[in-house]
């Protein structure tokens, strides 16, 4: 596959992804819902999942999270856009990592399989990402690191991580019962197609963000 096309196929998912975090995720934090955690769960993994079973392509989904956490971070609106942001980055890391062995094939997975490895990369992705912040954010910011107040928070973090469990538990299974040829269809779509389309898409999500903003 060629790499313009892939480098297409991030930047439009990354920017979904971005979208979606500034929007959806935002009405979530201010109506007290468990944002982080449902982002995570439904949207964050939602779309890794699906990018990857779409290109089968590794490292996709780095390059996402970090368009996505950049279109967090200058999004001007809600609470803490740098831990936002290095959470959404570090979150597309740990998608790489859990997701790094060919052995986990996500269109040769028993049903079980596919229930266990969304609860496993949404409890992990979250958690894991979330303490990442608590140790970053200070260190970005120019901020003394308190191990006592990263340590308090954790109990917290791994509580709430449960519902990105579970998100990820239903996300993934839906997004697998996806008929294969569809994935097909959209990664070999004609060039004159696939380009204007992947990069019309994502210029609609910027603008979308900065009329959020």
């Amino acid at each position: 596959m060629k790499g313009m096309r892939i480098l297409a196929g991030i930047v439009l998912f990354g920017s979904l992804w971005g979208l979606m975090e500034c929007g959806l995720g935002d009405y979530l934090h201010n109506q007290g819902i468990w944002a982080g955690a449902i982002m995570t769960g439904f949207v964050g993994f939602g779309l890794m999942a699906i990018s990857r079973k779409i290109y089968g392509i590794r490292g996709m989904q780095l390059g996402m999270g970090l368009i996505a956490g950049l279109l967090k971070y200058i999004h001007p609106v809600g609470g803490c856009m740098l831990c936002s942001a290095i959470a959404i980055a570090f979150e597309g890391a740990i998608f790489e990592m859990i997701w790094y062995s060919p052995k986990l094939s996500m269109d040769k997975m028993s049903a079980i399989m596919k229930i266990s490895m969304g609860v496993i990369s949404g409890y992990v992705i979250y958690s894991t990402g979330y303490i990442i912040t608590q140790i970053l954010t200070p260190i970005a910011a120019s901020a003394p690191v308190y191990t006592s107040d990263i340590a308090a928070v954790i109990p917290k973090i791994l509580s709430t991580a449960t519902i990105a469990g579970l998100a990820g538990g239903l996300a993934l299974p839906a997004i697998l019962s996806i008929p294969g040829d569809s994935a097909s269809r959209i990664v070999n779509a004609r060039k004159e197609v696939y380009y204007p389309a992947a990069y019309a898409i994502s210029l609609l999500c910027w603008i979308g963000i900065l009329m959020l903003s």
